[in-house]
């Protein structure tokens, strides 16, 4: 089984949402179908909901505080619609990222676990992406005049355009909602995958000269009656052996620690613009939906919205927790290089894991915008600025 099949649930909302197909269609005649589907769905699921966004945001701010908070779910949008983009743009090299982990020749228990949790918060945060939803539906049915779930455009339950709008906010939302986790979802697996591959080389190189290490050594009186005793000659000749190998497998790892550098840099290339603009929105988003839970009267609003609080968390504490392991991962290869058993290899392998050291010790991360880390760190300060922009809006209103 492919360690990527952690990936299906993800693939599946993706591939709904008109921004991924698989790879079975790229040279079939069904691609055309495909094709347009996803020109379909980019229409239907995200140039109308920003289109009736937008005008609603601009219908009201300035107006009214309390809808023009409730219209921020305009940047929910605006966010979900450029990470898409990210994704169909650059889905020949996400493709190739997927590949590398599956044809990983090393199918180590590391990455089985990891692949098994990457697939169990799958279901979890799609789910809870997928409830929010539903529940953000719901909320028209508690007040006192039934509206539509964005309440824009301002159509009466009377008119004959009323419940086909109804349906048409409500599918678009819980395809979007889960389409955006999706890909939140596929970004952070990968970075998770990236260190899982760091923590497997961890291993590799502490593995490297047990075999030497284990061997009995032989003096230089033994060397010298080397060819009158083919016993030690038969051992030598073992040893050197067992030198080799433990080059060869210096030799693999360096390659493997490039590989993993690439991927990671490949990783910020394709999905650091994506993420930066969604810390970008994340912060006024965290704090204007603290904002609704603190000042709604609405049950099913305030359920709602703390659902909404935590996919919204959900995401940037996914980017940063991955992040977080990469870079914890990666300041620990030149440790484990070291505590090889480097004193029993030849001096050309001590070279090469001499170079490993001096490279491992630049502490590998995904960047953001070419700004900042993604790190636990960042997440906190993140969070901080978002309690920041409530305590504002908050006097403001009481004002």
């Amino acid at each position: 089984m492919k360690l990527t099949q952690c990936f299906k649930v993800s693939y599946f909302w993706l591939i709904l949402g008109g921004v991924w197909y698989p790879r079975s269609l790229d040279n079939s005649r069904m691609l055309y179908a495909v094709n347009f589907y996803r020109v379909f769905a980019t229409i239907f699921i995200n140039v109308g909901m920003l289109a009736i966004q937008f005008i609603y945001f601009f219908t009201v701010v300035g107006k009214d505080l309390d809808k023009t908070v409730d219209a921020t779910a305009l940047f929910t949008f605006v966010g979900y619609l450029y990470k898409a983009i990210t994704v169909i743009k650059n889905r020949q090299r996400i493709n190739k990222l997927l590949d590398i982990i599956d044809n990983e020749t090393d199918k180590d228990d590391l990455l089985r676990n990891m692949a098994a949790n990457i697939n169990f918060v799958s279901f979890f945060y799609n789910g809870w992406a997928c409830l929010t939803a539903i529940m953000w539906n719901l909320i028209p049915f508690t007040k006192a005049t039934l509206t539509l779930p964005f309440y824009y455009p301002d159509l009466t339950p009377s008119s004959p355009w009323f419940v086909t709008w109804y349906i048409y906010q409500a599918t678009i939302l819980i395809i979007n909602g889960v389409a955006q986790t999706s890909a939140d979802h596929l970004f952070g697996g990968l970075m998770a995958f990236a260190a899982t591959q760091l923590k497997l080389l961890q291993h590799k190189l502490e593995a490297i000269g047990t075999k030497t290490d284990s061997t009995m050594e032989i003096d230089a009186r033994a060397e010298e009656e080397l060819t009158a005793n083919p016993k030690i000659c038969t051992h030598l000749a073992s040893k050197a052996q067992r030198q080799q190998e433990d080059y060869e497998e210096t030799v693999s790892c360096v390659e493997y620690h490039l590989k993993i550098i690439w991927f990671v840099d490949e990783l910020t290339d394709i999905f650091g613009g994506a993420a930066f603009g969604q810390f970008l929105l994340a912060a006024p988003l965290i704090c204007l939906s603290m904002f609704i839970i603190m000042t709604s009267s609405d049950v099913t609003e305030i359920v709602t919205r703390i659902l909404y609080f935590g996919c919204l968390s959900g995401q940037l504490f996914i980017y940063c927790f991955c992040g977080n392991l990469i870079k914890t991962q990666s300041d620990l290869v030149a440790t484990a290089a070291y505590k090889s058993h480097w004193t029993s290899t030849s001096v050309r392998t001590q070279k090469a894991l001499h170079l490993l050291i001096i490279r491992g010790q630049k502490t590998m991360s995904v960047v953001a915008g070419n700004l900042f880390e993604l790190s636990l760190v960042t997440f906190g300060a993140l969070l901080k600025s978002s309690y920041s922009f409530f305590a504002v809006l908050s006097k403001q209103r009481d004002e």
